[in-house]
């Protein structure tokens, strides 16, 4: 039986330009995995986020003047063009990676409305019991058991509607595929139309399934340079399915805001496997 393919993906800043990244995967409910980072710099550091189907959520530890612990939350939603993210000076960062179509249990953000935002959870009255929760933990172990008991709770109660079940069915053949397939293909083996399709996803992510297609493709790619593959732009222009090395570079600049070998420059310069911690 082939293994089936998960999206395993990281915005790449967070391991290059932040301290101290850790990781533990999980893949269940939805969650693709948890993370934490910290800014130990004296400065503030403006993060580079790329074009990503994924969201994140994202817990902002610090002390303030007096000594006392204090919490920000904050929430990314799927990023459709390259923008960036403050990661504050001598803070730690605890965080979730959801993965497509994911986010519908925060209520106060209609799914349109959260795409490329990134939006303050502790002023939501929905999440506000969510993030005091949160603020007390203070360990990796403590918060990723503390969300999950907060978050089992929400997406128990809500269920799951019937749209919200062929958007995660039709998201997983477009992992499978590593987002190299095309709409009509989805309608084959869907059975629905493609206006069917973009309908459910407009719903349930806020933009079209060719987009998440897009996405997808480009996390796999962004993810094979992560790990090595920087030898031949050409052969992965070719393995994802580019017109050529041109098109290849045009489009990785339209996700990132920088060329394939500028990006390859700064993952040679720093290692970026070896950065990462899995805990």
């Amino acid at each position: 039986m082939k293994e089936k393919t998960e999206l395993m993906s990281i915005q790449p800043y967070f391991v290059l330009d932040a301290d101290n990244f850790c990781q533990r995967v999980l893949f269940q409910n939805g969650i693709s995995h948890f993370y934490s980072f910290c800014n130990s710099s004296g400065s503030d550091i403006a993060l580079k986020l790329f074009v990503d189907g994924c969201s994140n959520i994202i817990f902002e530890y610090s002390n303030d003047k007096y000594g006392c612990r204090t919490v920000r939350s904050h929430f990314i939603g799927s990023i459709i063009e390259p923008r960036s993210f403050c990661v504050r000076k001598s803070c730690e960062y605890f965080c979730v990676r959801l993965r497509p179509g994911a986010s519908a249990f925060i209520k106060e953000i209609g799914v349109k409305d959260s795409v490329g935002k990134v939006i303050i959870l502790d002023e939501l009255s929905s999440m506000k019991e969510f993030c005091s929760a949160m603020k007390t933990q203070g360990d990796f172990d403590s918060r990723m058991k503390t969300f999950l008991d907060c978050y089992g709770q929400i997406v128990q109660t809500e269920g799951e509607q019937s749209r919200t079940t062929l958007f995660r069915q039709i998201a997983d053949i477009i992992i499978q595929h590593r987002g190299m397939i095309k709409v009509r293909e989805l309608e084959k083996l869907s059975g629905y139309s493609s206006r069917y399709i973009n309908l459910i996803f407009d719903n349930e992510i806020g933009f079209s399934a060719k987009q998440l297609c897009m996405s997808v493709k480009f996390q796999f790619l962004l993810n094979d340079l992560n790990n090595g593959a920087l030898h031949s732009f050409t052969s992965l222009s070719s393995e994802y399915n580019f017109y050529d090395q041109a098109h290849f570079i045009h489009e990785f600049k339209n996700c990132t805001g920088t060329t394939p070998s500028e990006y390859a420059s700064e993952l040679s310069e720093k290692n970026y496997t070896q950065s990462i911690m899995n805990v």
